[in-house]
């Protein structure tokens, strides 16, 4: 039998076997641990078998609890998006963490004390960073050099060497470590097709692999490390990486599927939400579930249309497959417009439970993490 964990205030990680027998009162997030643990041993074993180091992004799930699921896979190194969650993670036990944000210099004081504690590598992309880092730090830290390849998010040029020897330069003054170079490549998200984000994986990772040879004479044993769901659920070739960042695919999403990461059945996460008011005759529902819980991400469609999430029925013990494009049309605030076109959704009443899955399950987990007793805070 599946179970799955919902996110419920005050009650804890509390496992149940009836989604739909749950009293749910608002937008729940529902994660399936069968599927998301799945997930887990399929990228760690991809990641032993192609022999790079496996560094999972937290920043998907930012839960202490689905963090234990990874330990049991072996993971022993992590990434973080904040200091906040660096600190969190340090608390739960995690002693080796990479905060995948360039370093906010407001914040050097708590990132020198999560260096005394861990070991704690952070990421710079100006010597501004470097520099007041280096200026206050006591205990050694690693960082990584931040490189733009393609996404323009940010990071520096990979041809733009006066910049990295400058942060080298001033981060010299400090018990600072050089461990590399390090990107993510997340243009792949708008990339195509799976040979496309094949393509942008192998050309960001030759960017930082020829960074790595034109710096090793002078700092052995760099490392260069990426990270994107798409590519590494995609890829069977990570030359030029030697770890890998991946944070989405623990629970996917309708993003990833279209993209062509997962397929349907390996995706972890969903939105139970209660039915309000049915609009027969314009093929609509209205739910509890808006913006604020499932974010206004969205997918276009080839009509030029908008999807924010594909609402499917719940029967048993789990949310179902898909029984037709029963899509999120429209997203305010907390109300959520759901085109009932299918069988079952033409069948709905006020007061029944749908699942949604999300655009992008990274945003409405955070949304909902005020529901998840072990989330992030």
């Amino acid at each position: 039998m599946e179970v799955c964990i919902p996110l419920i205030p005050g009650r804890g990680n509390k496992i149940i076997n009836k989604a739909d027998s749950m009293d749910i009162r608002k937008p729940t997030l529902f994660i399936d641990e069968r599927i998301a643990r799945d997930n887990i041993r399929i990228m760690a074993a991809k990641a032993a078998r192609l022999r790079v180091q496996f560094r999972p992004h937290f920043k998907t799930h930012q839960s202490v609890e689905v963090g234990k699921w990874f330990l049991q896979a072996g993971v022993t190194a992590i990434t973080v998006s904040s200091v906040t969650m660096a600190r969190a993670f340090a608390d739960a036990g995690w002693n080796d963490i990479t905060i995948a944000f360039p370093l906010n210099i407001k914040e050097t004081e708590e990132v020198c004390a999560l260096a005394a504690r861990i070991k704690l590598n952070v990421l710079f992309d100006s010597p501004e960073q470097a520099a007041a880092l280096a200026k206050v730090l006591k205990q050694p830290a690693g960082f990584f050099i931040k490189v733009d390849t393609g996404y323009h998010r940010a990071g520096v040029l990979p041809g733009d060497r006066e910049t990295m020897e400058a942060i080298l330069s001033v981060a010299a003054d400090g018990p600072l470590e050089f461990r590399g170079f390090l990107t993510h490549a997340g243009q792949t998200y708008m990339a195509g097709s799976p040979e496309a984000v094949l393509q942008v994986s192998h050309k960001s990772r030759a960017l930082l692999a020829g960074l790595k040879e034109a710096y090793s004479g002078r700092f052995p044993g760099l490392m260069t490390s990426v990270g994107d769901t798409p590519s590494c659920s995609m890829g069977e070739d990570f030359s030029g990486a030697d770890e890998i960042r991946p944070g989405n695919f623990v629970y996917y999403d309708l993003m990833q599927l279209r993209l062509g990461s997962c397929r349907f059945g390996q995706i972890a996460a969903a939105v139970i939400c209660p039915v309000v008011s049915v609009y027969p005759s314009r093929n609509q529902a209205l739910i509890y579930g808006g913006a604020v819980h499932l974010s206004k991400e969205s997918l276009m469609q080839p009509d030029g249309s908008k999807i924010f999430g594909l609402a499917v029925p719940i029967t048993g013990d789990r949310w179902s497959f898909p029984e037709g494009e029963d899509y999120m049309v429209s997203l305010s605030q907390e109300h959520g417009l759901m085109r009932t076109v299918s069988g079952w959704a033409a069948s709905l009443r006020p007061g029944d439970l749908v699942a949604v899955i999300p655009v992008h399950s990274c945003l409405a987990a955070d949304l909902l993490k005020d529901t998840f007793t072990s989330l992030v805070q």
